[in-house]
């Protein structure tokens, strides 16, 4: 983790994002910038964070293990999510880790200066009850993923992340937000490809078939 100093830059952060409407208190005033190299963790579990993070640069993981030390995949953040307000708000240890799926920057709250600030927002606390809200849904619907096919939750994610029908996501990543190996992975990417769904590019893979792709999500989400 890597601190700067760059008054405009965080300026235009917190304005590109809007990320001032989530509370009332002054962010600009109270934050600062840092970066992550990939793979770095921004939380782990068990120990509370020193900042609340608003990510604002690219993507970051939260995962946690099963008892067989599994990795589980529970989100995949984007800008500009907030991270840490479940947990590190409240000096609760955390039970899921957060680390930089990619090099990424976050607007950062020092926790140890502006804890009771932020408990004592009234805006912010409503936000982050709606936010609360938004992760438990999603907890339900990863739960419910789980026991889909490999081929149905690839279809869905393809879908869900492709760009001008071309799909470019790094794969091992993608195998890590699936739960399931990259071998595993690997093979069901062959397999679509076998039946003319996806083209291998040199950039990713290009998308012949959406229809198809859509049947085999929704078709296979119910068996």
């Amino acid at each position: 983790m890597k601190k700067f100093d760059d008054t405009a830059r965080l300026s235009n952060y917190i304005d590109t994002f809007d990320l001032q409407s989530y509370m009332d208190n002054d962010l600009l005033a109270m934050a600062t910038l840092h970066s992550f190299e990939k793979e770095e963790h921004l939380i782990r579990t068990g120990t509370p964070s020193e900042y609340l993070y608003f990510l604002v640069e690219g993507t970051v993981m939260v995962y946690s293990f099963s008892s067989d030390t599994q990795t589980i995949c529970i989100d995949y953040a984007k800008p500009a999510a907030p991270l840490g307000e479940a947990s590190s708000l409240w000096e609760l240890l955390p039970k899921s880790s957060v680390k930089a799926a990619s090099a990424c920057v976050c607007v950062c709250i020092p926790l140890n200066r502006y804890r009771s600030t932020l408990q004592q927002d009234i805006r912010f606390l409503q936000t982050i009850c709606q936010l609360l809200s938004s992760r438990l849904n999603s907890g339900i619907n990863l739960a419910n993923s789980l026991t889909e096919p490999v081929e149905t939750r690839l279809a869905k994610f393809i879908l869900a992340h492709q760009e001008n029908q071309h799909f470019s996501f790094q794969l091992t990543t993608c195998a890590a937000i699936l739960n399931v190996s990259y071998r595993h992975l690997l093979r069901t990417f062959t397999s679509f490809r076998e039946d003319k769904l996806i083209e291998k590019q040199k950039q990713g893979y290009a998308i012949l078939d959406f229809p198809a792709l859509e049947s085999l999500a929704e078709n296979l989400s119910h068996v």
